[in-house]
Parts: C-alpha cells; structure tokens; sequence
C-alpha cells in the first residue's frame, strides 16, 4: 500500500468499514475477519497487530459479554466478530498512513486546512501521550506507587493524572508557540509534497466501488 496515494488509500479504506457495517450474516462476517487476518501479515503488520490485542481484545470481551445478556449467542457473535473486523481495519489503515500523508489527502479534497491539522496533531499526540503515560507508571511504580487497575488502587490514580494534566498543558503551550511562531494562520499555505492520483488508483478505486455496491445488493438479497 505504500504506493497508493494517500486519498486512494482513505477511499479504500472508507469502503472496507461499510462493507462491514453491510455484512449482517454470520458468514459473510466470518469470511470477512478470514481476509483481514490473512491481509496482515502480508502487509508486516501481524505481530503489531497482535501486539494491540492488550487494548482492543478486553472491548471486544465487552461487548460480547453485555450483549450476550442482553441478547443471545448469536448476535453477541456477530457483534464482537463486527467489531473486531471494524478495529482491524482501523488499525492497517492508520498504520499504512502517515498523519501528514492523511492531511495532504485531506485539504486536496477541499478540507479547510484548521480541519486536517486539528485531526493530524490528534493521530501525532495520541501515541506521545501514550508512550507519556507508560514513562508516568513506570516512574510512579519506582516510588511504590501502585497504578494498576485494582479498587484499591483507585485513590492512587491522582498520581497518574496530576502529572498526565501538567504534561498535557506543557505540549498545548509548546504546539502554540511553534504555530505562532511559523505563521500558521498565514495565507497562500504551500504543499511541501505534491500528491497525484494515477490512472491505475482511479480505476482501482471504481473496481473496489463497483464491488461493494454488488455485495450490498447480493447481501440485501
């Protein structure tokens, strides 16, 4: 996917969830996560992949357990497998695109650029606050605070996020600076890469639509 432009890449994308959220049997689910799970590793993206379980396999147990009370077996299924299926996709496609690559394709389809910078510096922050987070509980754990999700560990929480808050405020009030000091809301913003879609992309792109418009109609009956 490296070589697809970043728009191709965001239609192509767009295009998998509503496949999912189409998919209402079973097996039509079902063959779906077989492809996701096969598409993995050949992209080098499986053992990342396997990696995110930690955070995405307890959500999924979730809302399999709420809506196996709520419901039965067989819908508690194909909500958790709908699921899963909607996180994997996410995950390649925010993997297999950079937040600036995403920003181009955005304001190249006519997003204000204040849009597209608001969501890139969110896909940035998101894994720095992450990685904040993680230097935090270590820190905290050195000092015999316990942070890990236990009741009796609720009243320690503070120590988590006083210091997340402080940090949080430090990299707004930096993010500021360096914004004011490059002239952010300055006119006539140049590109620094120019994007270009193929011949090829366009086609790829009316071949992947044309399929899901058959596979709406055929799962529709």
């Amino acid at each position: 996917m490296g070589r697809l432009d970043s728009r191709t890449k965001l239609a192509l994308g767009l295009m998998a969830i509503v496949a999912i959220l189409i998919g209402s049997k079973p097996e039509t689910l079902t063959v779906e996560c077989i492809v996701l799970m096969a598409s993995l590793p050949v992209l080098g993206m499986w053992r990342p992949w396997v990696h995110s379980l930690r955070l995405i396999g307890p959500m999924i147990g979730m809302v399999f357990i709420i809506s196996l009370l709520s419901f039965d077996l067989s819908v508690a299924l194909i909500l958790s497998v709908r699921l899963l299926n909607l996180l994997t996709v996410s995950f390649i496609f925010f993997r297999s695109i950079a937040p600036e690559e995403l920003g181009g394709a955005l304001r190249k389809m006519g997003l204000p650029f204040s849009f597209a910078f608001i969501l890139t510096t969110a896909m940035r922050y998101v894994p720095l606050m992450g990685q904040k987070i993680r230097h935090i509980l270590d820190a905290q754990l050195s000092r015999g605070i316990d942070l890990r999700p236990r009741p009796r560990n609720v009243g320690n929480f503070m120590a988590l996020f006083v210091p997340l808050l402080v940090q949080s405020f430090l990299l707004s009030e930096e993010l500021a600076m360096a914004m004011e000091s490059r002239g952010f809301g300055r006119a006539g913003r140049s590109s620094r890469r120019e994007y270009r879609l193929a011949l090829w992309e366009y086609g790829l792109m009316v071949v992947s639509l044309t399929c899901l418009v058959l596979f709406a109609i055929w799962e529709k009956g």
